[in-house]
């Protein structure tokens, strides 16, 4: 048995930040993952950053949350398409062996729903 992620990431003007963050999900020792960034419409060079990432795993949505960081999160949702959902913000990073650690412990015991730390 396998599984499967998409990674939400929303951000507004953390260009530089998001950088950081994508690179952190691309080093992920565990590559059963999509990426789904909600881009809240940023002014600055985010989409620039995700164009030059260039990996085919990665998709952006535009949406105008109107800063309800919850309502990018709720977009971002309904545009996966993995077995669970990973949350990142797009000003923090995540250790490599995240997802490893994560689907390991999905797969010792499958009636897991929720997994926070």
């Amino acid at each position: 048995m396998s599984v499967s992620f998409s990674v939400v990431i929303p951000t507004y003007n953390q260009a530089d930040f998001l950088r950081d963050a994508l690179d952190s999900v691309l080093q992920q020792t565990y590559q059963d993952y999509d990426v789904v960034v909600v881009n809240n419409h940023s002014t600055d060079h985010t989409l620039d950053v995700i164009q030059q990432v260039n990996d085919e795993r990665i998709h952006v949505i535009n949406y105008q949350n109107n800063g309800i960081i919850g309502a990018a999160r709720n977009m971002g949702i309904k545009a996966t398409t993995g077995d669970y959902i990973a949350f990142l913000d797009s000003d923090d990073t995540w250790h490599p062996e995240k997802l490893k650690t994560v689907a390991q412990a999905i797969l010792a015991d499958p009636q897991i729903g929720l997994i926070c730390h």
